[in-house]
């Protein structure tokens, strides 16, 4: 599968990298601004200082270099980049690996872990006697339990609830219901069963001691990592220590939300730095996004994608009203004729995996083009497939020159139809994210009779509409 490579530095990107001091730095910006290719910049200047830093005063241990990624897909792609960028030196460790595999990594015994099915069955049974629907329920609880220290989960009754939306409320009344009647029960089923959520895996991880400290951290998308996820790797860093986040609060699709303040981080406005021109999207496919996320809630580390910051133009999104085999015969046959498959990438989006794709991997295989599945792969796939299939969760991060978003019907995006509804605002933020990964093309399907209702928010005048 095709990589695309970062770019020589631009003169936005340049400002970054003048700031190498040691401490915490902060990369913000919309999606195809270059985060994750500054980052990449950044991380081999940093690299070559530090080594330098060895020579001068004489150490003798390596500099341990850890670059984060919140899933096996993104840490694949990042490795594969990563490696390019810091060449081998015996005296350079650099780990590339998603958050759970690097603190299960340090438990020094592996424990038996819920995984997410049997957590959601635990949590939506605790929480069947509150009103509204217990996925929601079960959700809030992930989103407290990784915000708040175990010790301080009272503050979850006072503290500001930001980065769930305003839909359904949760009032004092209902966090205190939720704390002694589901949070508390759950917490002893763990303990009675000598089980661990990944919440608890987190603090467990933060706590171990002992450890060789890392020099140099780099945490891409980071707006989906939670708050002890963060406090976990902030125990674990030398002194002193270069520390760069990667984010955007715009592209956050997980239940979880944290202030800097709250885990403990000062960071200097030298080194908070917000990139601002679209260097991936063509001016057509940023304002074919932008109304997706137009007027969704934003903290201070959050942008609204720009179409007037981009720099190159192309042909307007495509929007395919029909069965879905109509969409693919038309999508199928516009790509065999406008894309060049010896040099250009592919993505198939899907909400789901598994059996979702099973029809486009029948229309592939007919027509004999290779493809590669990403989804859940923690190793970049190195063939010469053009065309990949992959999840819109696990696309975040990565980039391709031509983005399908194919069946976009309400019964594979349900959500709630009240103001600020935590579903519809995640739904949204996730196809923007998905269309926000296309360099040159982007195509979307929907059956007409049952469309999403996230694509009445597109407008009419920045995409064409094709009824094969």
């Amino acid at each position: 599968m095709r990589i695309l490579q970062p770019v020589e530095p631009t003169a936005e990107q340049l400002t970054v990298l003048r700031h190498t001091k040691p401490g915490v730095a902060l990369i913000k910006g919309a999606a195809g601004s270059g985060k994750t290719t500054t980052a990449l910049y950044r991380l081999k200047l940093l690299c070559g200082q530090w080594l330098a830093r060895r020579r001068r005063l004489g150490l003798e241990a390596p500099v341990r270099v850890l670059v984060m990624t919140y899933n096996r897909t993104l840490e694949g792609y990042i490795a594969e980049l990563a490696r390019q960028q810091v060449q081998g030196d015996e005296h350079l460790e650099l780990t590339v690996t998603t958050f759970s595999k690097w603190a299960l990594g340090l438990l020094p015994v592996q424990p038996q872990t819920l995984d997410f099915e049997d957590v959601g069955t635990m949590l939506r049974r605790l929480a069947r006697e509150l009103p509204g629907n217990p996925d929601f329920w079960a959700e809030e609880v992930d989103y407290l339990l990784g915000r708040f220290p175990s010790d301080h989960l009272d503050s979850y009754l006072t503290v500001r609830r930001e980065g769930r939306g305003t839909s359904p409320r949760v009032d004092h009344a209902l966090r205190q219901r939720l704390l002694e009647e589901v949070v508390l029960p759950y917490q002893e089923a763990k303990r009675s069963s000598s089980t661990m959520d990944w919440n608890d895996v987190a603090l467990a991880a933060g706590a171990v001691t002992g450890m060789p400290p890392w020099d140099v951290v780099i945490i891409d998308e980071a707006q989906d990592f939670s708050a002890n996820q963060i406090r976990s790797v902030l125990t674990h860093l030398a002194e002193p220590h270069s520390m760069t986040f990667v984010m955007d609060a715009a592209q956050r699709i997980y239940p979880r939300f944290f202030t800097w303040n709250e885990v403990g981080i000062t960071i200097p406005s030298a080194s908070n730095t917000t990139l601002k021109v679209n260097y991936r999207n063509t001016r057509q496919i940023a304002a074919f996004a932008q109304p997706l996320v137009e007027g969704l809630p934003l903290d201070g580390d959050g942008q609204i994608p720009d179409f007037t910051s981009c720099t190159t133009d192309g042909p307007l999104p495509t929007v395919v009203a029909g069965t879905y085999s109509a969409q693919m015969d038309y999508i199928l046959g516009s790509l065999s004729q406008t894309v060049d498959f010896a040099n250009e990438s592919v993505v198939f989006l899907q909400p789901f995996g598994g059996r979702w794709f099973d029809y486009l991997r029948e229309r592939l295989e007919r027509v004999k083009i290779p493809y590669v599945q990403l989804t859940r792969k923690s190793s970049w796939p190195t063939g010469s497939e053009a065309i990949a299939l992959c999840t819109l969760h696990s696309a975040k991060g990565l980039e391709f020159d031509h983005v399908v978003l194919p069946g976009l019907n309400q019964q594979v995006t349900p959500h709630g139809d009240e103001p600020g509804d935590v579903y519809l605002d995640r739904l949204r933020r996730l196809i923007a994210m998905g269309v926000g990964r296309a360099r040159k093309s982007v195509h979307i399907g929907f059956k007409p009779n049952d469309p999403s209702r996230v694509l009445s928010l597109l407008k009419p005048d920045t995409y064409t509409l094709v009824t094969p």
